[in-house]
């Protein structure tokens, strides 16, 4: 098992892991075509390889190429970088961001009912959990 992801992404891993999210997967080619920059292919590379060595991304091989896929799905990411901002910048209070958000107007009035419907809906129907099956000798 590789190693848990780190917390943060810079500008650039951002723009390429949503890339590689799009595409399900891609190589170092496709995802150059993907990025809005006009980066080097070996920016590229460097860029694909550091995510791999943070445990955001895995390859395989096919032929001589390599085939990256997100080993971390986005939400996963998006809850953690979003923590990560609310502990250091907001002392951990998710009310501060939002408070912040609507003090500049990042969030309509429209928007903030939405929300507060969503959550009253989550909190009067919470999903549903599964348990998954033992796997059995065999599977």
């Amino acid at each position: 098992m590789g190693r848990k992801p780190a917390d943060v992404l810079t500008r650039r891993e951002a723009e390429v892991m949503d890339a590689v999210w799009a595409l399900g997967a891609a190589t170092a080619e496709q995802v150059r075509g993907a990025v809005s920059a006009e980066l080097h292919d070996s920016t590229i590379r460097t860029l694909l390889r550091t995510l791999e060595s943070k445990g955001f991304l895995r390859h395989e091989s096919r032929g001589k190429a390599f085939v990256y896929t997100a080993a971390v799905p986005r939400e996963k990411v998006q809850r953690s970088v979003l923590w990560n901002l609310v502990s250091r910048f907001f002392g951990g209070s998710a009310h501060d961001l939002v408070v912040r958000l609507i003090e500049d107007e990042k969030i309509t009035p429209a928007e903030l009912e939405l929300l507060r419907q969503r959550a009253l809906d989550a909190a009067t129907n919470p999903p549903k959990r599964t348990r998954r099956s033992p796997k059995r000798a065999g599977d």
